[in-house]
């Protein structure tokens, strides 16, 4: 006979209304891990929002669920309790704990966490070193890819966080003499690392020649220092100041933003704004900075400069 004369399998603390509403919160606890579970799988199945590398993730962090069910079954032992709903002696503290590490791992996989398995696809390049004297870097992908500065390393990319067919980058250095060239193509597979694109940062010490081929592109390239420009995407582009002559040949769907200070030579069909001199084919900024930018835009593109 159980003791207090309750019900066979409930404790005693599990009857009157403070422990009825307890059995309410955890019963709301459950139903809010339950539709959490629920809402990542349709997100995941969809595709599009989050990559599949974020169940690797999940996976990765089983001692934090062996934890916390051992502490739940614990206890339960020491309570005596044995109830009908498992977790109610525990009230909503079980499922939201389950419903935080859920959470944690969420936000690690979105901050690109570098211990996760989901950043097992990111690449470094080398340390910078006076060995390299020229940098030059060749990326091709037929997704998007973000381009900006602020690598520690000479060169550092990874897979963008939101889902799509992309796979995981592929690296190739070629180094001749002090001139370094680097390639960046798609690996053979997308696998549960595929994503809509990469990120790629460079190291702003070095002067880079950049190459994208890609359907989207956004590039800040503001802070770096650019020896010679080559895009095919759509997208935007950032420029900063010019040293010397730089050019850049562009084709696609582009806005570039150039400073208002720095002087343009520009060819081929491109919208741009007032103080421009010259013809269709061929038109001049005059800023007052020292460098400029000779910019050819290809055939067949729908290009705008705007001076900011």
């Amino acid at each position: 006979m159980s003791a207090g004369g309750g019900a066979p399998g409930f404790h005693p603390s599990m009857r009157g209304p403070h422990a009825r509403a307890r059995r309410r919160r955890a019963r709301v606890a459950w139903f809010v891990l339950a539709g959490a579970v629920v809402l990542l799988g349709a997100v995941v199945a969809a595709g599009g929002l989050l990559r599949r590398s974020v169940i690797l993730d999940l996976v990765s962090f089983w001692p934090g669920w062996i934890v916390t069910a051992g502490v739940f079954l614990i206890h339960r032992h020491v309570s005596g309790i044995r109830q009908r709903f498992p977790g109610y002696g525990l009230g909503p503290v079980l499922p939201y704990s389950l419903t935080g590490w859920l959470v944690v791992v969420l936000v690690l996989h979105l901050a690109g966490w570098e211990l996760l398995p989901s950043a097992a696809d990111r690449l470094e390049g080398p340390a910078v070193t006076d060995r390299i004297a020229t940098t030059a870097i060749d990326v091709r992908l037929d997704g998007a890819v973000v381009v900006e500065a602020g690598a520690e390393r000479l060169y550092e990319v990874s897979s963008l966080a939101s889902a799509g067919v992309v796979a995981p980058p592929r690296g190739e250095e070629l180094l001749t003499g002090d001139d370094l060239e680097v390639r960046l193509r798609e690996g053979p597979e997308a696998g549960w690392f595929g994503s809509a694109g990469w990120n790629l940062a460079l190291n702003p010490g070095r002067d880079w020649a950049v190459a994208v081929s890609a359907a989207e592109v956004d590039a800040d390239l503001r802070h770096l220092s650019l020896r010679s420009l080559r895009v095919e995407a759509a997208g935007a582009i950032r420029l900063g100041p010019a040293r010397g002559d730089v050019p850049a040949l562009l084709a696609g769907d582009l806005v570039v933003e150039i400073p208002a200070e720095v002087s343009v030579e520009l060819s081929g069909p491109a919208t741009v704004g007032p103080g421009w001199e010259g013809g269709a084919d061929g038109r001049s900024y005059q800023g007052g900075g020292a460098g400029r930018y000779v910019i050819e835009v290809g055939p067949d593109s729908d290009v705008v400069v705007n001076q900011v």
